[in-house]
């Protein structure tokens, strides 16, 4: 009875495990690129305050000046209101089809000297950037 009960609860870990996992995939990919965090580093790195990378469609997107605006509630509100006002200061582009390079955990450097992503600082004309045209895919919005 005693090995009936292993194999029970085994068997049970391995469901949860799976679920878990399944969840997991839902929100990461297994290949995770990072891009959203790439994206606020380099607004952060543009600006004083408060800043925020948004997303930004190629195709059926308003301009970054707009993008921001629709999302002034969102923006305020994740602050806690502590400023009042949201504005579009730059816009940033990253070429999401790049080579991949090895990973580089220990001391050396694979692929060392070879070209991997690129990516665009419109500055500030980045804000005005044509609507439904290809061009910034984050919009940098600061709250002032």
């Amino acid at each position: 009875m005693e090995g009936r009960k292993d194999i029970l609860y085994i068997t049970a870990v391995i469901f949860l495990l799976n679920i878990d996992y399944s969840r997991s995939v839902e929100h990461y990919s297994l290949s995770y690129n990072y891009f959203d965090e790439i994206a606020q580093s380099y607004c952060a790195s543009r600006s004083l305050g408060r800043v925020f990378a948004i997303r930004r469609n190629c195709a059926n997107a308003p301009t970054c000046l707009t993008m921001c605006a629709n999302a002034k509630l969102s923006i305020l509100r994740s602050i806690s209101y502590l400023r009042q006002s949201v504005k579009c200061y730059d816009a940033f582009q990253i070429r999401k089809n790049h080579p991949l390079l090895k990973a580089n955990p220990g001391v050396d450097q694979p692929d060392s000297g070879k070209v991997n992503m690129v990516s665009y600082g419109y500055g500030s004309g980045g804000c005005t950037w044509r609507p439904n045209h290809c061009g910034p895919n984050y919009c940098c919005c600061k709250a002032f």
